[in-house]
């Protein structure tokens, strides 16, 4: 007997081939980005959730939803988890995609000990 699977790649893209879908998937990409970047701190420490939570000072399921996406961290938050994997926060204005600035904008690093 065989099993009939379908991809999570297959899914996708047939549920982002609706335009209205695919609008909103991209609007949300920087949430994402932002979740992919505090399980990567995380892993980087080497640590569990619960440990990793533990050493930032927040609850373990904060850091499931913040991980999950489903919560986005305040920037004080974000200097936590950072400095807790050795980091600073760096915040950069860019131009959106296709348009130019005529302005250069310097990052912004933040140091988790000026926000706690």
């Amino acid at each position: 007997m065989t099993s009939n699977t379908i991809s999570w790649d297959s899914i996708r893209d047939e549920v982002l081939a609706d335009p209205e879908v695919k609008a909103e998937y991209d609007a949300l990409e920087s949430e994402f980005q932002c979740a992919k970047q505090v399980i990567a701190l995380r892993k980087a420490s080497g640590l569990n959730q619960r440990d990793f939570a533990k050493l930032v000072g927040i609850k373990q399921p904060q850091l499931a939803r913040i991980e999950s996406g489903k919560q986005v961290p305040k920037i004080e938050t974000l200097a936590k988890l950072a400095r807790s994997a050795g980091y600073d926060v760096e915040i950069r204005f860019v131009a959106p995609k296709g348009k130019r600035s005529s302005h250069k904008v310097e990052p912004l690093t933040i140091s988790a000990k000026e926000l706690v």
